[in-house]
């Protein structure tokens, strides 16, 4: 009896002990559930109580919002998952810590690739803590299908479509696709950077140049984009990646456009890379990396001294071999670190390694890592409203596109 009194006791004061931080994310998927589990009990290993704050669908963009309303009323967050150039619009209102008052950057400089680093910087300071690589431009294909069907894996657009009629005709759905604005934004990306190249993909939705905007290259973009939609199934729309993603779990759909944080949510199902899917380039983007990382900042709030140390071991361990490790297996993208030893993670994430190390990277605009989230929202909406409008023009969309990107910039 006193043994299980003194049990209780020390247990009571562990719990009165520990210090909590309350962290705003969106990962709220099967996969990145298993990843952020991770995360959350790493963090009670070191005694700190994961206080979740998590917010369900758009790609972040309710979450942003959230957020906005909770800084606004003076009550961040301890930390949010927030990434690319709006990590600048919140370090610009004063209202971030710098990562070097909460940990020592001064080997990041070796530790992490350069991409990594300047997506987390804003004048000259680290803003963020990254945590992972991921890589939108993956087409996924269910290999039970294509067995079955005996189909070649597309390299180009002309046989990417002369697959998809195969799979129609033989009764499944050719792509599975999830009716939200961002899906279908995400999709257009992988076209657009597969048929503008990289240094126009970038003069276009990075640099915003008005005349690739608005070229007869654009509009072939926009074209081709338009024809996937016949091959989608209407019944998702409205439903999420992962209701798409499901399907091809359910051998109900062949194909999917989708970054690889679709396979943190097979690997969860207990499915395999190249036994139950395969992965491969999106048609005609061999050597064209689409990358979208995702970073913690931390808000400037009148604190403890033992609430910093909370903040400085939920940095350190972010970027700690054993976090890296197990969150982005689970995660299904890579680590931010070349100091990982990628052996240990599967054939697609291994791909993935080899392509952000070694191709033409470009960031994800659908991902919030080449504008703010306000001109993302913006351009997304546009290029959704095209895909699903039978009678829209690629035309006039490029010039709608065009103007709204140049009213915004202004």
């Amino acid at each position: 009896m006193k043994k299980v009194i003194l049990l209780l006791s020390l247990l009571c004061n562990s719990n009165v002990n520990a210090e909590a931080i309350e962290v705003l994310h969106w990962w709220t998927a099967k996969g990145e559930l298993e990843a952020q589990r991770i995360l959350e009990k790493m963090l009670l290993e070191q005694n700190i109580e994961w206080n979740n704050f998590a917010i369900v669908g758009e790609g972040g963009e309710s979450a942003v919002r959230v957020l906005q309303l909770r800084a606004l009323s003076g009550n961040p967050p301890d930390a949010a998952q927030i990434k690319g150039p709006d990590i600048g619009e919140w370090a610009k209102i004063g209202m971030l810590e710098e990562i070097k008052q909460i940990t020592d950057t001064s080997l990041w400089q070796q530790k992490l690739p350069q991409i990594v680093r300047e997506s987390v910087t804003f004048d000259g300071e680290y803003m963020a803590v990254p945590v992972n690589v991921h890589r939108v431009n993956w087409l996924w294909l269910n290999k039970a299908i294509f067995d079955k069907l005996d189909l070649p894996v597309p390299a180009t657009w002309d046989s990417f479509f002369a697959v998809a009629d195969k799979i129609k005709a033989a009764g499944y759905i050719p792509l599975a696709h999830g009716g939200s604005v961002w899906q279908d934004a995400s999709l257009f990306e992988s076209v657009a950077l597969s048929i503008l190249g990289g240094e126009k993909y970038k003069q276009a939705f990075v640099e915003h140049n008005e005349a690739v905007l608005t070229s007869p290259e654009m509009i072939r973009v926009f074209k081709l984009f338009k024809r996937l939609h016949k091959y989608t199934d209407s019944n998702m729309l409205g439903k999420d990646w992962h209701e798409a993603s499901q399907l091809i779990s359910d051998n109900k759909a062949a194909m999917q456009f989708m970054g690889d944080w679709a396979k943190g949510m097979w690997h969860a199902q207990g499915k395999q890379p190249m036994v139950d899917y395969i992965c491969t380039d999106v048609p005609e983007s061999k050597g064209l990396f689409s990358y979208n990382i995702d970073s913690f900042v931390f808000f400037e709030k009148n604190s403890s001294a033992a609430h910093q140390k909370t903040q400085t071991v939920f940095a350190e361990m972010l970027l700690s071999e054993k976090f890296q490790v197990a969150f982005n297996l689970a995660k299904g993208s890579i680590p931010v670190t070349n100091a990982i030893e990628i052996g240990q993670f599967d054939s697609c994430a291994q791909k993935s390694f080899a392509d952000f190390n070694n191709a033409e990277l470009v960031p994800s605009f659908t991902s919030n890592l080449a504008s703010t989230s306000h001109l993302r929202n913006i351009m997304i909406k546009i290029i959704s409203n095209y895909f699903n409008n039978p009678d829209a023009d690629a035309q006039r969309t490029v010039k709608s596109l065009s103007l709204a990107i140049r009213a915004i910039n202004k």
